[in-house]
């Protein structure tokens, strides 16, 4: 499971949240609050390798609305949790998915990160009931609102507190400069950056990146006076700025990503080569991105 390269705190955080599981023999944790996404992943890959079978759902938000959204995500529960190797898809409707669930919680240690929740009857369809699932399995959800899911589906909650200064400072620097302080002449337009940005994890990651490379002291004011323009902790805004530096091939790039690969789940390297063999030349060409 790939974590942002410069994962700042979060290895503490992942141990914090390894003791808590360490509570339970069946740990089903509900973490909320900024970066879940990235803590998840990172817990996955510590969790990973201790139990028998794992599957990581992303943006059950997302496609849980579609049409057959749900079957869907049921189907990949089943495939990655399945102790058969190349197991089928079954072909049914919510109810049935839910029977063939059981029975495989039922009878193996899994890990299972459901990404993004926001429906009591996304978690019936994928994880049924905490009884079903055998002794040792980890079960991990991710909210962006507590008041959402009811209790009987959780065991314990974590909330992921905001960066403070000095953290949102690192992560920037390390995004932006490749280093975990910036150098003195950049230390004040970082530190107004990591301010106007509200220290947001992902707004911090994107206009580090945005500004990678760039080395001018007028490239920075420049960067710091068009974030004084938006509104306070505006995401939307943060990465308007960035998107709207991109040059007309990258911004094609990107709205095929996001509009069209992110999608259909499209792994890396298969969308390298779907690039390259559009005339781009795929990684070079994503780097900005």
């Amino acid at each position: 499971m790939v974590v942002s390269e410069f994962a700042v705190v979060i290895n503490k955080r992942v141990d914090k949240l390894m003791d808590l599981l360490q509570v339970r023999s069946n740990g089903v944790v509900k973490v909320f609050g900024v970066g879940k996404t990235t803590l998840a992943k990172a817990l996955f890959n510590s969790l990973v390798g201790r139990l028998e079978r794992r599957c990581f759902i992303s943006n059950v938000r997302q496609f849980s609305s579609k049409e057959d959204g749900l079957v869907s995500l049921q189907n990949n529960v089943i495939k990655d949790l399945s102790p058969e190797e190349g197991a089928r898809s079954f072909t049914g409707d919510v109810n049935a998915g839910i029977y063939v669930i059981k029975r495989i919680i039922h009878e193996n240690r899994v890990l299972l990160v459901l990404d993004d929740v926001d429906n009591v009857n996304q978690l019936d369809a994928l994880i049924g009931k905490r009884k079903w699932f055998y002794e040792g399995s980890c079960i991990i959800i991710t909210t962006r609102n507590t008041t959402v899911l009811p209790g009987k589906h959780v065991d314990k909650l974590y909330e992921v507190t905001e960066l403070d200064t000095e953290e949102a400072l690192e992560l920037f620097s390390y995004h932006a400069l490749r280093k975990k302080e910036p150098p003195q002449n950049f230390l004040d337009f970082s530190n107004k950056i990591v301010s106007l940005t509200g220290r947001m994890p992902l707004a911090l990651e994107v206009f580090g990146c945005f500004l990678f490379g760039k080395r001018k002291v007028e490239e920075w004011e420049d960067a710091v006076e068009k974030l004084k323009t938006i509104r306070p902790g505006s995401l939307h805004d943060v990465l308007k700025i960035s998107y709207d530096g991109l040059d007309e091939q990258e911004k094609c790039i990107f709205l095929d990503i996001a509009c069209f690969f992110v999608q259909m789940g499209t792994k890396h390297d298969d969308v390298i080569d779907i690039m390259r063999g559009c005339g781009f030349r795929g990684e070079i060409d994503m780097q900005p991105l």
